[in-house]
């Protein structure tokens, strides 16, 4: 059974997050498997193109679109009427939901996303260190939208977790928590590549909660939410979930200098 998940394969790439021994067992893996060589040589490529894109200069509206874009995905996703029985997704949720592991154009819209996470930790001395401080600026907020939204998907699948007693939208949120542990991971590495350790060590305070929305004990759904509850109460984490998310929402949103 082909246990190695593209987010693995996009880790193994830079080899970052993972351990001597995963790192030997997927270099065995890939020695072994066709389908896995070919998998690994799709997201090579797009991993490859991001990290050799020519630089650019945007023009001073940039952020503002960017921006003004992403809000209008987010909220439309919120406003949007879903039947009773199906769980409210977002759009970046809708972008995970395929299956026990990511498909592969999900895996190559995370590995864009965390791409810049690793870039800004291997960028070379610049020759104008203002242009480039710009630059790694704009790159740093292009990841931030992305890991706001992968926390705003989390907190949701925290506060259905405790709140519903529905069984079908409860099997949807440990499908949801199981591939957020995927993107998690994935972020976590990124973020300790671009220096931001207090993040890092954050996503890294969700896995465990995110393994156990994944995997609720079987059948003791009172009892397994009451345990629930006390642990968020205890750890006061759903509120630093909240705070970490408009934390890095304001940052990216304060504009750059003149």
């Amino acid at each position: 059974m082909d246990t190695i998940r593209d987010t693995d394969l996009i880790l193994y790439h830079y080899r970052d997050g993972l351990a001597d021994d995963e790192i030997a067992r997927i270099a065995a893996a890939l020695a072994q498997s066709p389908d896995l060589r070919r998998r690994y040589e799709a997201i090579y490529a797009t991993l490859h193109a991001a990290d050799t894109l020519p630089g650019f200069e945007p023009d001073a509206g940039f952020d503002r679109r960017l921006w003004n874009v992403l809000d209008a995905r987010i909220d439309a996703a919120e406003r949007a009427a879903v039947p009773p029985a199906a769980p409210r997704r977002s759009w970046f949720e809708r972008l995970l939901a395929p299956g026990p592991r990511l498909a592969l154009g999900g895996a190559f819209a995370l590995a864009i996303a965390a791409g810049v996470g690793y870039r800004l930790g291997r960028e070379s001395l610049p020759t104008n260190p203002t242009v480039a401080q710009e630059d790694t600026l704009r790159a740093s907020r292009v990841l931030d939208a992305y890991v706001t939204a992968h926390l705003r998907a989390t907190e949701g699948a925290v506060l259905t977790a405790v709140n519903s007693d529905s069984a079908e939208l409860l099997a949807g949120n440990r499908e949801l928590a199981s591939n957020l542990i995927e993107s998690n991971r994935l972020y976590a590495a990124a973020a300790t590549r671009s220096g931001n350790t207090r993040l890092a060590d954050f996503l890294r305070q969700l896995e465990p909660l995110l393994l156990e929305l994944a995997n609720p004990p079987a059948g003791g759904s009172i009892q397994s939410t009451d345990g629930l509850r006390d642990y968020l109460d205890k750890t006061d984490l759903l509120f630093q979930l909240r705070a970490t998310r408009k934390r890095i929402d304001s940052d990216a949103r304060r504009p750059t200098s003149a």
